[in-house]
Formats: C-alpha cells, structure tokens, sequence
C-alpha cells in the first residue's frame, strides 16, 4: 500500500511543484486493487492544494512537489478512502412506501434513515415487494489504485482560497 511517484520529463516550461494553495489540474483513473476493475477515470479532477479536504491526505502527501507531467500512483485502504461499508446505511423498504413510482436500480432517492438524519441514498435493488437502499459510498469497503497524471498546476485565487476549493475549468 505504498506511493509510487515516477517523475516524467516536462513538456511545460512549468518548473514550480505542487505546494500549498496551488490549484491541480489531474487526468486520474481509480482501480479496485483486488478485481484490478476499472472504477472511475477523467481529464478533469481539480482540488485546492494544501489541507482544504479536496484530497485524501495520502494523496497530498504523494502530490507534493509533483511538476505538470509527473504521473503517481497512490493504494488507499478504505480507512484513508471511503471508509468501510456500514450495513446501517443499508435500508431495506417495502416496495408500497413508493406508491406507484418504484425507483429503478442504480438510480438515487433522498431519504432518511432511522435516526432522522436525511440521506441520499442509491438504490442497490428492487424486487415486487422490496427496495434496497444504500448512502454507503460505492467506492466504500474498497481497497483502491489510483494513477494520477499532473496536467496543470496554478496559484489559488483569494476567492478559492476563502471558499476551500478550486473552481473548476477554468485552465486544463
């Protein structure tokens, strides 16, 4: 469950690395380490450097001092991810509390759990009289591989800063 940073030659004349209050521009790709399937990927991860909680923590401990053509790689457990599965995020409903509009599978519902606190929540199965819901976060229980590409590193604005996070597209 290491960090695996492999340093490519810059095609940008970009010499300053990754530090506090930058904005990251990643191409990244998210791999579930045991099935090695293909989870997510895209051109267009942004994140505010420097503790905002845009990024694991691992994460921005490996980017750090990163350049724009840097590629890492980065395992996380799912305690420095999303956390283990937690079977009371899980519901169980009978399919008459949806009236005529039964959800379909994969499909997302706000809801609530037992405790009151308000939810949005997946819906991971239906049958003729039953619909599972999950707010479980699907990456969840997952040990995952991360491969992440450095494509453009930027100085934070005061505004970004302020607010805690990078607005997105606005290089890359």
């Amino acid at each position: 469950m290491g960090v695996n940073v492999n340093k490519l030659k810059n095609t940008k004349e970009y010499i300053e690395g990754i530090s506090r209050d930058k904005v990251i521009c990643l191409r990244f790709r998210i791999l579930d380490e045991s099935s090695g399937k293909l989870l997510q990927y895209g051109d267009d991860l942004f994140y505010l450097h420097g503790g905002y909680g845009g990024a694991f923590p691992k994460v921005e401990r490996a980017m750090e001092g990163c350049r724009v053509g840097d590629q890492v790689q980065v395992t996380l457990s799912p305690d420095e991810g999303y956390g283990h599965r937690r079977p009371d995020l899980v519901l169980e409903l009978p399919s008459a509390e949806f009236a005529d509009d039964i959800p379909e599978t994969g499909s997302a519902v706000d809801g609530e759990l037992p405790d009151g606190r308000s939810m949005i929540f997946t819906v991971s199965g239906v049958s003729d009289d039953r619909v599972i819901l999950d707010a479980n976060h699907p990456f969840a229980g997952k040990y995952l591989a991360f491969d992440f590409k450095v494509l453009d590193i930027r100085d934070s604005t005061e505004a970004e800063r302020a607010a805690g996070f990078a607005f997105d597209g606005m290089f890359c």
